[in-house]
């Protein structure tokens, strides 16, 4: 018995290493064939011509127009109202179109109470700093306002006291002393394809509501591009918010529930900033090139932030005095500090993120406890992977560690990846036969019984261990952490192989 052990024995550790080689290989070509695949991609996009651009409008010189109630767009009533056709009805609304409008002396186009169904369209309305208006929609229904210039004024457009169901498109609003586009207590309104760009804020909405902002361009303003203050339900798309003096889209306190997809908030101070303002969807937007790409602060809370874009600022995600947060697929990569900051903020999840060349930390805990971070990637951080300064019952699990800290293949006390000064975070979850740990590029073997996990505690700077490291990562690993991890693995292959024990050679008979 105790010799066909042996031989069952000696066979395992022939077939350990071989086996083990294979595995490494097939997972080197699985990865470099993944990674590759966006290198095969077509896109034709740069082949799309640019859209035309439309042919000047000439301009009738007129004066201020004011319209109150629906039988003031009656133009044998009132003559100079500016209405050149329509008679009110979905199908045939009352047309104000082609003028040249002055408002130094008054807003340019006012209309006030009415329900009748009507357009301004293709006007010049001008005027001077901290005047009027130049179109003021005062508890007005049922109004397109299209390709208007609107620039120069107190306000370029007004929407006021339960204004809804209007449709403001292709306007120009630049250079007003106030907003470009402002929302006061007006809901369901649809703005696509505004230009908002010099004035003080780009759009405003105020206490304004289920209103959807498509494709707007808020750039260059003196304070913020976008602002919501305590207006809930907007949906804002696609929307650019470049190179504000403060705030690409602020959302300001109770302004919850709303919508932000697609949008790009760069060369701000802040890209995009919620305080105090809870239950909303950020996703897909892009926020670079500033001090903050998102901040979320002041109990700023169960928000969920999808597949954003946060490098190449100072911070890529701050994150402040908030819980319940939920960051999924968000990079925040190559930002000048860290790619994450959690302060005094607890019950977060930070799950499927990329956190790549930050010349600070990768994800950074101070004062946070009870958040889950897992499944994240985080590589090549000129800091530590993981740094929490304080705080207590963190899970840290699944998460990929690669050349963070100057980590190389094997383990230096001079160069541990994460860094742990906390109570009671854990750095694995807990199961049976043992739990699951996080991959350590820097401590991947040995594991004899090859069941995935290191037989060795992987020691973090501080008091913290995972105790079930990680042979192999979990996640495919991205450019250029890629590369190094196909080079540990071929190392790793090498030592198996070098000291695997020689065949004694048969002897003679």
């Amino acid at each position: 018995m105790v010799e066909i052990d042996r031989g069952a024995s000696e066979s395992r550790r022939d077939k350990g290493p071989n086996l083990l080689r294979v595995i490494m290989a097939i997972l080197i070509v699985t990865v470099l064939s993944v990674t590759s695949l966006p290198l095969l991609s077509d896109d034709s996009s740069s082949e799309i011509p640019p859209a035309p651009i439309p042919a000047g409008i000439a301009h009738t010189s007129h004066g201020s127009i004011s319209i109150i109630g629906n039988t003031g767009f009656n133009h044998s009533n009132f003559p100079n109202n500016g209405v050149v056709s329509g008679n009110g009805t979905a199908l045939n609304p009352y047309i104000i179109s082609g003028w040249d409008i002055n408002a130094s002396s008054a807003d340019g186009i006012g209309i006030q109470g009415t329900t009748d169904h009507f357009i301004i369209r293709d006007c010049y309305v001008h005027g001077w700093i901290f005047t009027h208006n130049a179109i003021w929609l005062y508890n007005c229904m049922n109004g397109i306002v299209s390709n208007n210039n609107c620039s120069n004024n107190d306000y370029g457009l007004y929407l006021d006291s339960s204004s809804s169901n209007n449709t403001l498109n292709n306007n120009t609003c630049s250079s007003n002393t106030h907003h470009g586009i402002y929302l006061d207590s007006s809901s369901n309104n649809t703005l696509n394809n505004n230009s908002c760009s010099n004035n003080y804020h780009g759009i405003y909405l105020q206490s304004s509501s289920n209103n959807t902002l498509n494709n707007n361009s808020c750039n260059s303003n003196d304070f913020y591009g976008m602002y919501l203050q305590s207006s809930s339900g907007n949906t804002l798309n696609d929307d650019t918010c470049n190179s504000n003096a403060f705030y690409g889209i602020y959302l300001r306190p109770s302004s919850n529930n709303n919508t932000l997809n697609n949008s790009s908030c760069s060369n701000n101070n802040v890209g995009i900033y919620l305080y105090s303002s809870s239950d909303s969807i950020l996703s897909n937007n892009s926020c670079s090139n500033n001090v903050y790409g998102i901040c979320i602060e002041s109990s700023s809370d169960s928000n969920n932030l999808i597949g954003n874009n946060c490098s190449n600022n100072n911070y890529g995600i701050w994150h402040s005095l908030s819980s319940g947060n939920t960051l999924f697929n968000n990079t925040c990569s190559s930002n000048n500090w860290y790619g994450t900051f959690l302060s005094s903020s607890s019950g977060n999840t930070l799950s499927n993120n990329t956190y790549i060349s930050n010349s600070g930390n990768g994800i950074s805990l101070d004062s946070s406890s009870s958040n889950n971070i897992s499944w994240n990637q985080v590589c090549n951080n000129t800091l530590q992977g993981i740094y929490i300064n304080s705080g207590s019952n963190n899970r840290i699990w699944n998460n990929t560690f690669i050349g963070n800290n100057g980590a190389g293949i094997v383990r230096n006390p001079a160069h541990i990846q994460a860094y742990d000064t906390g109570t009671k975070n854990r750095w694995n979850t807990s199961g049976s036969p043992h739990g699951y740990g996080n991959y350590w590029s820097d401590w991947t073997t040995p594991d004899n019984n090859f069941d995935g996990i290191v037989d060795k505690t992987y020691n973090i700077t501080g008091s913290m261990k995972d105790y079930y490291p990680l042979t192999i990562p979990a996640l495919p690993i991205p450019e250029p952490a890629i590369f190094i991890l196909a080079g540990i693995i071929i190392v790793v292959s090498l030592l198996v192989s070098r000291t695997r024990k020689k065949p004694s050679l048969p002897t003679r008979g």
